[in-house]
């Protein structure tokens, strides 16, 4: 399928895969340099970013990238990879709700 073919929301999620993508090969380069030659502050606002791209990138560019992959495809399975992505991002970010569906569905006497 060629960029004409693309609808505009593939397109949209294709160039935000590729920045995500670009900024998490930017960040792990710095980062394994840093392992090699200190030349990063230990604080301050660029580790934070380093920190939360380290984080989130990769959620974000499976989401992406799912989303891209089933965008064509019948609306059950888009439904099914919404879900598993929305699983994934609140079992991530809200620990609390992850835990409440846990004690509801009883999956905590279960891992004891």
């Amino acid at each position: 399928m060629n960029n004409e073919e693309k609808s505009g929301f593939i397109q949209l999620l294709d160039l935000v895969g590729k920045i995500t993508a670009i900024l998490m090969i930017l960040c792990w380069a710095v980062t394994i340099a840093e392992a090699y030659i200190k030349f990063l502050p230990t604080d301050g606002i660029i580790p934070t970013l380093i920190a939360y791209v380290d984080m989130y990138a990769p959620i974000t560019l499976m989401v992406i990238v799912g989303l891209e992959a089933v965008w064509d495809k019948p609306l059950l399975v888009k439904l099914l990879v919404i879900l598993a992505c929305a699983a994934i991002v609140i079992c991530s970010f809200f620990p609390d709700v992850r835990a409440t569906i846990e004690n509801y569905a009883g999956l905590t006497q279960l891992a004891k």
